[in-house]
């Protein structure tokens, strides 16, 4: 009976990650399935400040659910700066319904251990998460966190957080130290609500 259980759980796990091989920059060894790293380096941060919407079209794009050439929700945001996850909370897009989680306050009471089960439960089931990480004084930037190193701590991408270099990729490992320091940090999660159209 053990030896079928830890079939099952293996047979799990290969469905929701792939394996690759390790990266100079984020030695990311456990991707989600289906992560395409070309489609995020084709894909740019318009406005100085659209790094959410960004992400979620990157995210709608990796899933599918959206073209390469994908760029209405940077193009609504424009130059917006008081947005926020609130800003895609319930809402459904391309067949995907986004959910913001995690809004308590950021301080040493904040449930790590829980955020970090949830990000965990999200890739174990194929989906990818979107957080917000401290890049300043006072400054956020939001990535997605598409895989696990072999430790088993979190690595995001995103795109650089300028209109001037918003084409250029970025990876970010050793997030649960980052999220520790911050003491904190809220997450967009998101389910399909419809399946990926096939092409004709």
């Amino acid at each position: 009976m053990r030896l079928d259980i830890k079939h099952l759980i293996l047979v799990i796990v290969s469905l929701s990650f792939a394996a690759v091989a390790a990266n100079a920059q984020g030695k990311a060894t456990l991707v989600v399935a289906g992560f395409d790293r070309k489609i995020v380096d084709e894909h740019k941060q318009l406005f100085d400040m659209s790094c959410i919407p960004a992400n979620v079209e990157m995210v709608l794009k990796l899933t599918g659910h959206e073209p390469v050439n994908y760029f209405k929700l940077q193009d609504a945001w424009s130059t917006k700066t008081d947005g926020n996850f609130a800003d895609f909370d319930g809402k459904t897009i391309a067949g995907l319904t986004f959910h913001h989680r995690f809004k308590d306050k950021r301080d040493k009471d904040f449930p790590l251990k829980r955020l970090f089960s949830v990000i965990d439960k999200e890739l174990s089931s194929g989906r990818y998460v979107i957080i917000s990480l401290q890049s300043g004084k006072n400054a956020y930037h939001m990535h997605t966190i598409y895989g696990k190193d072999a430790d088993g701590d979190f690595v995001a991408i995103t795109k650089s957080g300028s209109k001037a270099s918003g084409a250029k990729t970025v990876v970010v490992p050793h997030l649960k130290e980052l999220i520790t320091q911050m003491e904190g940090t809220d997450i967009l999660k998101y389910e399909e609500s419809e399946p990926v159209k096939q092409k004709k």
